[in-house]
Order: structure tokens, then C-alpha cells, then sequence
């Protein structure tokens, strides 16, 4: 699983951005999402690629401790 934060979210598109720990941006689809999810938020994902690119999947938010 890679790891990453939220640093977009469009309701109106129903998609969003995650920069991973290389600094590269992952859109991901809403519908997709394990949970409530904002932006700043620490998630991990898998990575699948669509016709749209890399898509991130399985979001799930990360609690800090």
C-alpha cells in the first residue's frame, strides 16, 4: 500500500488529488473512498492504472497517533 495526503477535492467532478511520498499527484474517484476523507488528511491506497492514467483506489484514512 502506498501512503500519501489529500491536497484536492471536487464534489462537482467527484474526484480528487493525493501527493504520494514521491511528490507525485494521484487523482482518485470519490466513489471510492473507505470513510469521510478532507483535504490534509494521510491516506493509504493502492494504485491502479485507467484509462484516465494512475488512479488511486481503496483510500483509508490514516490516524496519527
Amino acid at each position: 500500500m502506498r501512503k500519501g495526503r489529500i491536497i484536492r477535492i471536487d464534489q462537482l467532478v467527484g474526484r480528487g488529488f493525493i501527493q504520494d511520498e514521491n511528490e507525485q499527484e494521484i487523482a482518485f474517484c470519490l466513489a471510492n473512498l473507505n470513510g469521510n476523507i478532507n483535504i490534509g488528511d494521510l491516506v493509504e491506497f493502492k494504485i491502479e492504472l485507467t484509462t484516465y492514467g494512475l488512479t488511486a483506489i481503496n483510500l483509508r484514512g490514516l490516524l496519527l497517533i
